[in-house]
C-alpha cells in the first residue's frame, strides 16, 4: 500500500508531498514532491528505512539526517515523514488517516 501526506510550512510558504511505501524487503521508502529544494534533498538522503528508524529516535535516519540538513529547526519535515511512514506500518489505523484531520501549529494570542 501507499501512504500520502502533505506538509504545508509557514513563514517559506514551500509545501512537500510525501509518499511511503513498504518494500518487499520489510523496509519503506519515502519519495518527495516539493517546492523546496532543501526538503527534497533531505528525503532523498534516508534511502531505505527499517522499522528502527520508525521507532527509535536516537538511531533513525530521520532525525539523524534532519540534524545535518540545511532545513530550519522549525520545519515541520520530519514530523511529516514520521506521520507517513507510521501510517504505512500500521502504527497510525487507516480509519484515522481518512478522516483528514490535519496535525496543526497555530498561534494563539496569549
Amino acid at each position: 500500500m501507499t501512504t500520502k501526506v502533505r506538509v504545508n510550512m509557514f513563514p517559506c510558504e514551500n509545501s512537500t508531498e510525501i509518499t511511503a511505501e513498504s518494500a518487499d524487503d520489510g523496509n519503506y521508502v519515502v519519495r518527495a514532491s516539493s517546492s523546496c529544494e532543501k526538503a527534497q534533498r533531505y528525503v532523498e538522503s534516508l534511502g531505505p528505512l527499517s522499522l528502527i528508524d520508525l521507532t527509535d529516535k536516537g538511531e533513525s535516519k530521520v532525525f539523524r539526517n534532519f540534524l545535518s540538513a540545511e532545513m530550519s529547526a522549525n520545519c515541520l519535515l520530519p514530523s511529516g515523514v514520521m506521520t507517513a511512514l507510521w501510517a504505512e506500518a500500521g502504527m497510525i489505523a487507516r480509519s484515522m488517516t481518512r478522516k483528514g484531520i490535519p496535525l496543526a501549529i497555530e498561534f494563539v494570542e496569549g
